[in-house]
């Protein structure tokens, strides 16, 4: 069973293209590891796969769902916590979700 699947995801910011035909598919207990140098597109990609930024062209589901348009059921089933978030300055992403377990 397939839990994330992209399919020639593409992503566009004006003439620039950020995301470029990207093809994951992820099935139930695997572990997907994502890596690359800065400006490779990881965080584009998992912004689109979380339904805050919508595709330019190809598809992305979670759970068999459309990740734009059924963003808000996806959410209801898992949680992201960015490595940059800044909501105590002081606090790592982790240590923010060691504060709220």
């Amino acid at each position: 069973m397939s839990v994330l699947r992209t399919k020639q995801l593409t992503k566009k910011f004006g003439d620039f293209k950020a995301l470029d035909g990207v093809n994951i598919e992820v099935n139930k207990g695997e572990v997907y590891g994502f890596i690359g140098p800065n400006g490779a597109g990881k965080s584009t990609t998992i912004r689109v796969l979380l339904g805050m930024l919508k595709a330019t062209e190809g598809e992305a589901e979670i759970f068999g769902m459309d990740a734009w348009k059924d963003a808000v059921e996806i959410h209801k089933r898992l949680a992201y916590v960015p490595g940059d978030v800044n909501l105590w300055p002081n606090l790592t992403g982790g240590e923010v979700i060691d504060l709220f377990v």
